[in-house]
């Protein structure tokens, strides 16, 4: 009998396993307008840089908690988030000194952090406005006036949401994507997805790719990495529920006739509350 249990009990795990394999699932991003959604993303990242023959080392941590909001969906689907930053934690190692700046509670005294204040002190409270289509293609990005020029990489905002492709998807399907965060920018993200596992109301999707391109937080550069990570969404609207993402560059930026040689390395955890 314990036997005869045994063996119906694999069967009836890979039809089970077979059944889902064969399921095609159309996924796409179906939000509300009144929608709310928040935000944690977390970055760990290094930094190495040469200066005049100089190489100088940085690690940094940011957790950011970040609002969202479906302000409007028109009548193709095009869906239009505000996001917004409600704080972010920011901690600095550089040749053994650490700076540590907490927007909920600023150091005023220190001239480091007087120094972050002025330009991470500005996204805090400052929205965001994106719009993308029911892909996830990015068709607008306003930063806004007081936004500073660590936003354009610093969150959701960056490519981080996955792009979906017009056709139904079966596990262990994949599709390629051509994404430009900021329409404005060439900075561009050439992956490929795979749907790995379907499992209740939620997908699991790998991705890998590469980045190119010229400019970088509005400055000139030449710009070439890899990108990759997991990602699972919400079989429902095709919200990111929760990602992590694998993200290596290689810089060159120009300032003042000087080249900058730069390579930054980072692992950032974004997560639905």
């Amino acid at each position: 009998m314990k036997r005869s249990y045994f063996f119906l009990l694999i069967a009836s795990i890979l039809l089970s396993n077979s059944l889902l394999a064969g399921k095609e699932v159309k996924l796409s991003y179906q939000l509300k307008q009144g929608q709310k959604y928040a935000l944690e993303i977390k970055n760990n990242q290094t930094i190495t840089m040469s200066m005049s023959g100089q190489s100088m080392l940085l690690k940094q941590q940011m957790t950011m908690q970040q609002d969202v909001n479906i302000l409007s969906v028109d009548s193709v689907n095009n869906q239009s988030l505000e996001l917004t930053y409600k704080s972010i934690l920011f901690k600095q190692n550089a040749m053994g000194m650490e700076i540590v700046w907490d927007s909920q509670n600023p150091d005023t005294t220190n001239p480091m952090n007087q120094q972050i204040e002025q330009s991470l002190g500005k996204m805090i409270g400052s929205a965001i406005v994106i719009v993308i289509d029911e892909k996830g293609n990015p068709i607008s990005l306003d930063k806004g006036t007081a936004m500073s020029q660590q936003a354009n990489l610093a969150g959701f905002e960056s490519g981080m949401m996955v792009v979906y492709p017009d056709n139904k998807l079966s596990i262990g399907q994949s599709w390629q994507t051509k994404l430009q965060p900021d329409p404005k920018s060439d900075f561009i993200i050439e992956s490929t997805y795979l749907l790995e596992e379907i499992k209740g109301k939620y997908a699991t999707i790998s991705f890998n790719g590469t980045i190119s391109g010229t400019q970088i937080m509005g400055e000139k550069a030449v710009i070439s990495g890899t990108i990759s990570g997991k990602s699972e969404v919400e079989l429902e609207t095709g919200w990111v529920n929760s990602a992590s993402v694998n993200q290596k560059l290689e810089m060159e930026m120009e300032q003042q006739g000087m080249k900058l040689p730069m390579q930054m390395s980072s692992f950032i955890e974004i997560s639905t509350k």
